[in-house]
């Protein structure tokens, strides 16, 4: 190998090396985009955002009057909470996030997702969302938990309450979990440690989701409500059936399921 080609090489590698050290250096405009992912120290706008009108979110309207009005509040500058949305599967916990920020879109909020492998690099959006105080962010961690055995939830502790730092004023999180504490709370924790009294290992656990001042319960919807939004994907995906008939077998469906909730809705349309 020639020197000038063993120089190339050498400097290419030396180029990937700083890359991924030091993370490549990006010029995000937040004017042109409303969504973004952050994924292994990187920003991407995301183009075709996922959500659906309000209007059509049946049977959580608490959830949706609570989430809006503290959205509210943030976009106008005003103080707002961190927010976790915990409870049963399928029930529109993430759908209400996406579609609650998607109708601040032109008031300068932005919503950056983050998954849960990636939320301990969180803090490295810091700068960024500090040097772009024209807009408010969101950031929203989707389906979180921890078992009892992971310790990174005291990093996250840190992480979204500040230690040495101060948290960006214009930067809220906004969380969905099956879990309501984060943190599975069994009676064997009496056990786990002699030397440490339950008490302190439950607040320990605890200390987590206290970081949420809104926390909205997600359960499974009744008959009702689960057939009005049948009936309402019925009519997205043009579907011509017999009410009575449709009612009835979405009704099986959702037996066979184990579940009254709109994903369950959604999939037995699909099914037909």
């Amino acid at each position: 190998m020639n020197e000038k080609l063993l120089n190339d090489v050498l400097t290419k590698i030396n180029k990937a090396l700083d890359k991924f050290l030091e993370g490549e250096k990006q010029e995000i405009k937040f004017n042109e985009d409303f969504a973004y992912i952050f994924h292994k120290n990187n920003l991407k706008p995301v183009k075709n955002f996922d959500y659906k009108p309000l209007d059509n979110l049946l049977g959580i309207d608490y959830q949706k009057e609570e989430l809006l009005r503290n959205t509210q509040k943030f976009v106008e500058g005003k103080p707002a909470n961190n927010a976790i949305l915990w409870g049963e599967r399928g029930t529109g916990k993430s759908t209400l996030v996406k579609s609650v920020c998607y109708k601040f879109k032109d008031k300068g909020l932005k919503i950056i997702q983050v998954l849960k492998e990636d939320i301990l690099s969180i803090f490295n959006l810091y700068d960024v969302i500090e040097q772009n105080k024209d807009y408010r962010f969101i950031i929203f961690i989707d389906d979180l938990s921890f078992e009892p055995q992971e310790k990174e939830y005291k990093e996250f502790k840190t992480i979204i309450d500040g230690t040495i730092y101060e948290i960006p004023e214009n930067l809220l999180f906004y969380v969905t979990s099956n879990r309501k504490n984060l943190i599975p709370i069994k009676f064997s924790d009496r056990e786990k440690d002699e030397e440490t009294r339950f008490s302190d290992a439950l607040e320990e656990k605890l200390s987590l989701i206290d970081r949420f001042g809104l926390r909205l319960g997600f359960y499974q919807m009744d008959k009702n409500t689960y057939l009005k939004i049948v009936e309402l994907y019925a009519k997205k995906y043009e579907v011509e059936m017999e009410t009575q008939k449709l009612h009835l077998l979405a009704m099986r469906y959702a037996r066979e399921m184990g579940a009254l909730n709109a994903r369950v809705a959604l999939q037995f349309i699909k099914s037909l």
